[in-house]
């Protein structure tokens, strides 16, 4: 599985739950056909303005499928963020900065030494080894195998920060959830667009979250 498949499973898997727990009650299943068909009407909608048929948008396409379903916003975040830390899309944020020191170091390693003096006297000073270039060469004594070696290394990390971007995962999970397809979480929007436009009173039970807590 590539990490984008893993991330595409986090959204859904995501979403899916967050809409399990929406009021009133739909899937994600049933969401998704209802977004069918606004998405149908949307882009009837711009086919229409680029004839010069110029209609309001909320009129004819309604609000989006998302504002008709509620779900707190801390209960939303708290399901987005155990997503976040089960399939680890923010756990790599510091890595790319790793990979950067671990390269330097390979170069132009330094580690602390610590010695006495006569007197019994502490003292730290530094030294420099051997890059890992020479330790190689002192291995194998072969220069050009060395060179495919450490080349080899170094590739294997860039191919690491690639997988592991996780500025690219955690800005694509919260675009597709967050900014996305995720419940409203403004109680009165939801109430009033059941009213004005499926011609229909609902009513919402908040304490239905303050059980889960």
């Amino acid at each position: 599985m590539t990490r984008n498949e893993v991330l595409i499973q986090a959204c859904e898997q995501c979403l899916k739950e967050l809409y399990s727990k929406a009021q009133p009650s739909i899937t994600w299943e049933e969401f998704e056909e209802e977004n069918k068909i606004y998405i149908k009407k949307y882009r009837e909608w711009q086919r229409a303005e680029r004839e010069g048929n110029h209609i309001d948008l909320t009129k004819y396409c309604g609000p989006r499928p998302y504002e008709f379903y509620y779900l707190p916003k801390d209960v939303l975040k708290n399901i987005c963020d155990s997503y976040v830390d089960a399939y680890k899309i923010d756990s790599q944020k510091n890595l790319l900065d790793i990979i950067e020191v671990l390269k330097n170091y390979c170069n132009n390693p330094i580690i602390d030494i610590y010695e006495k003096d006569e007197d019994g006297i502490g003292h730290r000073s530094y030294m420099h080894p051997d890059n890992l270039e020479k330790e190689l060469e002192k291995i194998l004594h072969n220069t050009s195998t060395v060179r495919i070696i450490q080349d080899k290394f170094f590739e294997f990390l860039n191919m690491a920060g690639d997988f592991y971007n996780w500025n690219y995962d955690l800005n694509s999970f919260n675009t597709t959830v967050y900014l996305g397809a995720s419940p409203c979480s403004n109680k009165e929007t939801v109430i009033n667009n059941w009213k004005q436009y499926r011609n229909k009173d609902i009513e919402i039970d908040e304490s239905i979250y303050n059980e889960e807590d």
